[in-house]
């Protein structure tokens, strides 16, 4: 009997385990509202997405780039406003972004050298590993760099 019981907790734990695991828990864990936080040496991005039960997402945030012109840095501040469609692939969100429009905030001149806009690619499907999925958390690992983290939040 303390055999069978044993099996029997097994067995639960790991049904529960792989049921987490499964796309349609993470199509539905990730609907909602998130904010997003991505830093580096020299680049903030601060990203508010909504990811709708459609399959698609609109996002808006800031991101904030140093440039080094000559001896000095700017510090160069962008609005971005994106949408797009999103799909659970295995243990990936692969997304894609149809359409987005980056405003320089501060130094518009540098936009006559530097076009922050022409460096996100439209119609290009990108898969970012979900490393942890909760009701109120996520982090990302995209192919190449490394991983952020995102929070929900109730609107």
């Amino acid at each position: 009997m303390k055999y069978l019981l044993t099996i029997l907790a097994a067995l639960i734990i790991n049904t529960s385990a792989s049921a987490a695991m499964s796309p349609r828990f993470y199509e539905t864990e990730i609907l909602g509202n998130w904010i997003c936080k991505d830093t580096w040496p020299g680049y903030t991005a601060l990203e508010f997405i909504r990811y709708k039960k459609d399959g698609t997402w609109n996002s808006f945030g800031q991101l904030i780039v140093d440039f080094p012109i000559e001896e000095n840095t700017v510090k160069v501040n962008y609005s971005a406003l994106g949408t797009g469609v999103w799909e659970i692939n295995d243990q990936s969100l692969v997304s894609m972004i149809d359409s987005i429009k980056v405003v320089n905030r501060n130094h518009p001149w540098l936009d006559e050298y530097f076009n922050m806009e022409e460096q996100f690619t439209l119609n290009d499907k990108r898969s970012e590993e979900i490393v942890v999925l909760s009701n109120d958390y996520i982090n990302l690992q995209p192919s190449t760099g490394k991983p952020y983290e995102c929070y929900k939040v109730e609107i």
